[in-house]
């Protein structure tokens, strides 16, 4: 018996859409159960990139709601697409608890099989996200002597 899941294209939104509603556990589950979100670039600020499994994928989306309660999504434009992958640019923005504004522009990759996310790798400019979420923003990576 054939099985219909959905296209990547369709998960990629579904996904987008419950981190914009602050839902971690249904962001979660939209995941394989060793499926992960890597995001590379970060690993240049001293943060692992890959966030592996359910359980992780969902404490990081709550702690990423604690800091910027009103986190979404704006826009999500499909760059390419096939049944089990696609390529989509997208935005996101928020006020974060520390009152500063958070905007990005990311370009994500996610693969899935059987219905589910296995890697949704994530390309995003880090100097937005340091001078949101970084205690001192920029001069936390700047040191001079």
């Amino acid at each position: 018996m054939e099985q219909n899941f959905k296209p990547a294209a369709q998960l990629l939104s579904d996904y987008l859409t419950s981190v914009s509603e602050g839902n971690p556990s249904k962001t979660a589950s939209f995941f394989a159960k060793d499926g992960y979100i890597d995001a590379p670039y970060v690993v240049t600020l001293g943060m692992p990139s890959k966030i592996t499994g359910k359980e992780s994928i969902e404490s990081t989306m709550s702690g990423l709601l604690q800091n910027a309660p009103n986190f979404h999504f704006t826009t999500i434009k499909v760059i390419l697409e096939t049944p089990t992958e696609v390529v989509a640019e997208y935005e996101s923005e928020a006020t974060l608890a520390n009152g500063r504004e958070y905007k990005q522009l990311y370009i994500g990759h996610l693969i899935a099989k059987d219905g589910e996310i296995l890697c949704h790798r994530e390309f995003l400019n880090t100097i937005p996200f340091v001078q949101a979420f970084f205690p001192n923003g920029l001069s936390d990576l700047i040191t001079t002597k």
